[in-house]
């Protein structure tokens, strides 16, 4: 038998209001959840957990296969070094590691894209991936969870972020796309064409949940790119998933005002990471007014960690008076928030939602 200490009815669980949210349906409280890996453990973690805090936890349901492919691994100093061995050449991609925490485990400093000569380099890399179904980690976490939380399927980048995020770096990109347009074009079509193949055997997946990549800012991805390298991409994989009856969503943490029209035009069932001010630049209400029909998961803006106890509790009354009553929301943290204010702020944030969460919010 399954113990849950929760705030909603006698018989609701974390998972049961967040499956409540996703799939359109009325939540007995607002759901509150962390990403598993920026909870540390131990006594003040379990008291936010007894008070509603849920977990959500990103897991792979494929595996990959390289059949002429070699990685080796070497750390020098602070830094990793992932090298790609293939038969037509290699190429390494470098992380600054040991890094503090609320910094993420490692950094990428440097890409597998570095000059002309390494597009050949990748395309075979993608080339030679081949995916096959692996569920049992899915199956198994999602039985050690529970009804504490959700457990959703990591999907990937779609491809633009993918070459941005993962292959070059924002700042080459910059450069290639006017320099080198059609390589690009050429990259983005080889990992339209393997992700496809992807998201086939994610779709045949127990998870009920599917995260598209993408971390999605438009600072680094104007209207224009992407109106034509993002959109169709999610509609794409939105449509392989929903034909299995998934639930798709995509991280989005960045500033969207400028995009916020285009976002609604997608596919995609859930708006996830979705920050507002002061580190985003739309404000619930307008991403209310945008995106009606869509799921908004909203991560708690980081810096107000640094608010003294009475105005982060103030600020986060006025963030539940802007979601009221509360349809279509889900509270969380997906980033990393300041480590010195972590669990002071948690345990702000958490009483207050404790205290005012239950739906429709009254405040």
């Amino acid at each position: 038998m399954l113990f849950t200490c929760y705030l909603g009815g006698d018989d609701v669980t974390i998972r049961d209001d967040v499956m409540a949210v996703l799939k359109g349906e009325v939540p007995e409280r607002i759901p509150w959840l962390i990403y598993a890996n920026l909870l540390p453990r131990g006594f003040i973690e379990r008291k936010l957990r007894e008070m509603g805090l849920g977990l959500a936890i990103g897991c792979s349901v494929y595996r990959i296969i390289r059949h002429n492919v070699t990685i080796e691994e070497r750390i020098e100093g602070d830094y990793l070094y992932r090298i790609y061995r293939t038969p037509i050449g290699s190429s390494y991609e470098k992380y600054r590691v040991g890094l503090k925490r609320g910094t993420g485990d490692s950094w990428r400093v440097e890409y597998l894209i570095k000059s002309d000569k390494d597009y050949d380099i990748v395309e075979f890399i993608i080339e030679d991936m081949e995916y096959e179904p692996y569920y049992d980690e899915f199956l198994m976490i999602e039985r050690d969870l529970g009804e504490d939380g959700v457990v959703f399927a990591w999907g990937d980048y779609t491809p633009l972020m993918k070459i941005i995020i993962e292959l070059m770096g924002f700042r080459k990109f910059a450069i290639e796309i006017y320099r080198n347009p059609e390589r690009i074009k050429e990259l983005m079509k080889l990992i339209d064409e393997k992700e496809r193949e992807l998201y086939g055997i994610i779709a045949e997946s127990p998870a009920e949940i599917v995260k598209v990549g993408d971390n999605i800012d438009s600072m680094l991805v104007s209207p224009e790119h992407f109106k034509e390298y993002c959109v169709p991409y999610y509609n794409a994989y939105a449509g392989i998933l929903h034909g299995k009856g998934k639930i798709v969503m995509s991280h989005m943490d960045g500033r969207l005002r400028v995009l916020k029209d285009l976002i609604a035009q997608t596919k995609l069932d859930v708006i996830e990471a979705f920050t507002p001010p002061p580190m985003g630049d739309l404000t619930i209400t307008e991403a209310k007014m945008a995106w009606k029909g869509k799921i908004i998961w909203i991560n708690f803006p980081e810096s107000t960690f640094v608010y003294e106890d009475k105005r982060l509790m103030e600020f986060t009354k006025e963030l539940l008076r802007e979601i009221a009553p509360g349809d279509g929301f889900i509270l969380g943290i997906t980033e990393d928030p300041p480590p010195e204010h972590f669990w002071r702020a948690m345990m702000v944030i958490t009483r207050t939602l404790y205290r005012y969460g239950r739906y429709p919010i009254r405040l």
